[in-house]
């Protein structure tokens, strides 16, 4: 059987891939190295001592909070975690707060 050639869809990753490894070889020789984007910072709202009072533990963990990333999503579960461990939350409001992840997965 005859061999089967490379499509051209392969061709291209190839090139594409050298092309970026010969740009990053001339910025180290060159000394330009790019910045990396600087994270968005975080938003935190207004929420005053009377309200936070009034609030629950679990919408004191998710106060501000919008859409959650995959990396704030396992931080927030090992905290929940841990405050459950703890005692700081009982059972009612570890389900609570699982379900208020949930919600809010990108």
């Amino acid at each position: 059987m005859a061999k089967q050639r490379t499509t051209f869809a392969k061709l291209q990753r190839e090139r594409a891939k050298a092309a970026k490894k010969a740009e990053k070889q001339a910025a180290r020789i060159s000394g330009n190295v790019t910045p990396a984007p600087e994270p968005e910072p975080e938003v935190v709202p207004d929420i005053d001592d009377a309200e936070l009072e009034n609030m629950t533990t679990v919408e004191r963990l998710f106060a501000g909070k919008g859409r959650l990333s995959a990396p704030e999503l396992m931080s927030m579960t090992e905290t929940i975690q841990r405050m459950h461990q703890r005692g700081d939350l009982d059972d009612e409001e570890l389900e609570d707060a699982k379900l208020e992840l949930l919600e809010r997965i990108e």
